[in-house]
């Protein structure tokens, strides 16, 4: 065995340390890769990810050129968290146009992601990196500042909420109700022609005999009535033709609907009407034959 002097020993030493020294640097600084680092993927992920995540932890995993040395192309797998930085939640329901929410996962929550890139460097140091694919477990629901005004599913207000909507929906029943009410009212009574029959715009005149037609409506329960309706020699009212009718109020009280339950005709007549012809009549007297806009005629009571 060589012997070593006190100085060749002591030199030996430190070459040894130095050599451990810098082996231990290497292997603390964990893998590195060609094309984007962990900064370049965080600035991407900060313009890419959706309201309300932020991403953690970044931590490239492989890294491969799959253009040229001349125009390099780098895909880069990364591992990373995706952190919630306020609570999400769902719409599950609607209280007078306010949402009812359901929180699905609250601020904090960190999901485990990986992340696939494309990049192409631009520059010296910078990169175009393009996101191939995110794969992470998707949360429910949205950010809940993105809701309008909303209520949390069995607070309190939620169930405040409800009772003044169910008040509200009442006194609105109650208001349709009466205005339904006064609108079937309206509609009752003798309604005769106050100007003839009208043909497309033109009054209609055959023989120098013009027509008026009358509605004589009487009561009427939850928007059905009955009465007479009568096709007259407009300048001559006893000449004349009748027969019984139903009428129909619409929802919102702003039309009847006139049936003839049997032909009105009078052979000195030259217009007549036919068994099951509708007239639309609304509150203002204006009266149409099956919505047609042929034959029109004003009415007034």
């Amino acid at each position: 065995m060589k012997e070593f002097t006190g100085q060749e020993l002591q030199m030996r030493v430190h070459s040894i340390l130095a050599v451990s020294c810098a082996a231990l640097a290497l292997s603390s600084c964990g893998p590195s890769f060609d094309g984007p680092q962990t900064d370049d993927i965080d600035q991407f992920l900060e313009m890419e990810l959706p309201e309300g995540i932020d991403a953690q932890d970044i931590e490239i995993q492989a890294a491969q050129n799959v253009g040229d040395e001349i125009e390099p192309v780098f895909r880069t797998r990364s591992k990373l968290s995706l952190v919630l930085e306020e609570d999400y939640a769902e719409r599950v329901d609607t209280i007078d146009d306010r949402p009812v929410i359901k929180i699905t996962k609250n601020k904090g929550t960190e999901l485990p992601a990986v992340l696939f890139t494309r990049s192409e460097p631009i520059g010296d140091d910078d990169w175009k990196i393009e996101n191939e694919r995110l794969e992470w477990k998707l949360v429910k629901g949205s950010p809940v500042s993105l809701y309008d005004d909303p209520i949390l599913e069995g607070s309190e207000e939620e169930k405040t909420a409800r009772e003044a909507a169910k008040n509200k929906a009442a006194e609105e029943e109650r208001e349709q109700k009466a205005k339904f009410a006064a609108a079937q009212k309206a509609f009752v009574g003798n309604w005769k022609a106050s100007q003839p029959l009208m043909n497309y715009g033109s009054v209609y005149s055959r023989g120098g005999t013009q027509i008026g037609i009358s509605f004589d409506l009487g009561p009427n329960s939850d928007g059905f009535g009955k009465g007479t309706g009568r096709v007259y020699d407009f300048n001559k009212p006893s000449v004349r033709a009748q027969s019984d009718v139903t009428y129909t109020v619409n929802e919102n009280g702003s039309l009847a609907t006139v049936t003839f339950l049997s032909r009105a005709r009078n052979d000195d007549l030259p217009w007549y009407i036919t068994e099951g012809t509708n007239f639309s009549l609304n509150s203002e007297g204006n009266v149409s034959i099956g919505g047609s806009r042929r034959w029109t005629i004003k009415m007034s009571k």
